[in-house]
């Protein structure tokens, strides 16, 4: 379907009321896990790339999704899958990296309406003053101290280093002054005190690496490394297991199989990506696929229909055919879909 089409169908669905109620008829076997970084109304990074949500937006979209299907937590999905337990219609809400407006703003909404979510954290900032370094180059750029070319450049070289691996063209500036107040909310990490705040009102918690790295190019003693120090900083932190592992950037390209088996090895149930799909029945549990989000409401609602219409049918065709239905993951992705 083209994409002008697909998105006249899903704006007049939307407001004649109709994505509602299909949203509450279909009945797919098939959670949407959705992938959000963080929501704040002062973003310094720059628009194409933006992972940040304004809250108005945010709080929409929770309150769509509230009527029109059951949020639950990625926990109990994840055991589903390993009982091999048939799944039925769902959404979970997850964060990845750990941002401290993710408390400050999206955690009272979560909470006022009742919906479960998961956080990974990459635990070496946590109170350590710092920022995940690709923030630090967005900030760079938000303040003209790197132009497009150079931020776009260090971002590519940051995203393939090794853990521990000296950040290019970072080192050659000076270390952070005093930030604006939108840095500030678009890159200030979580306390731990916060943590434990969000944990004892029903935030799930996960590991996203110690230091956000990118575990295919990671030796096999640092994606060790990784996976323990974050996983045992968390529960030492909390109190409490911890079992749930989101990948850093998340895409074909930065995962392994050996990345796979060191996460399985480290004690983790789950491993979430952020290749586009949904999560079926057949879904690697160590490799889950999520949805982005969309700015305009009627084209997140709309999609996340889409995908389950999409999987509904596949489930009614297998049904005909006697086999399980297929559980593809598209590379497509989403506008509003952005990776930190």
């Amino acid at each position: 379907m083209k994409r002008w089409v697909k998105s006249a169908v899903l704006f007049i669905l939307y407001y004649s009321g109709l994505e509602l109620l299909l949203a509450r008829l279909i009945a797919p076997r098939a959670v949407a896990v959705l992938m959000y970084h963080g929501v704040c109304d002062q973003s310094t990074i720059p628009a194409s790339i933006n992972f940040h949500l304004p809250r108005a937006n945010f709080e929409r979209q929770m309150r769509a999704l509230k009527r029109r299907y059951p949020v639950v937590p990625l926990s109990r999905v994840v055991s589903s899958l390993a009982q091999g337990e048939t799944l039925r219609k769902a959404v979970v809400v997850t964060f990845d990296d750990g941002y401290r407006n993710n408390a400050r703003y999206a955690a009272p909404v979560l909470k006022r309406l009742g919906l479960p979510y998961a956080v990974f954290v990459a635990t070496a900032y946590v109170e350590s003053g710092r920022w995940i370094p690709l923030n630090q180059v967005y900030w760079l750029w938000s303040e003209g101290r790197m132009t497009q070319d150079e931020m776009a450049q260090t971002r590519k070289q940051l995203r393939s280093r090794q853990p521990g691996e000296a950040g290019p063209s970072v080192a050659h500036y000076a270390p952070l002054p005093p930030v604006s107040v939108a840095a500030e909310e678009s890159f200030a990490m979580l306390s731990w005190d916060e943590i434990r705040e969000m944990a004892r009102a029903g935030a799930e918690f996960g590991s996203h690496t110690h230091t956000h790295c990118n575990m295919a190019v990671a030796s096999e003693r640092e994606q060790e490394t990784e996976l323990m120090v974050s996983k045992q900083l968390l529960e030492s932190k909390l109190g409490s297991a911890v079992s749930l592992f989101a990948y850093p950037y998340g895409h074909a390209e930065q995962m392994s199989e050996t990345a796979r088996a060191n996460v399985i090895r480290a004690g983790y149930d789950c491993a979430l990506s952020a290749e586009y799909g949904l999560a079926t029945g057949r879904s690697d549990r160590f490799s889950l696929p999520r949805l982005g989000y969309n700015q305009r409401q009627w084209m997140f609602a709309g999609e996340i229909l889409y995908q389950f219409m999409k999987q509904a049918l596949k489930d009614r065709w297998a049904g005909w055919l006697g086999r399980p239905a297929p559980a593809k993951v598209s590379a497509t992705r989403q506008q509003g879909e952005h990776d930190a």
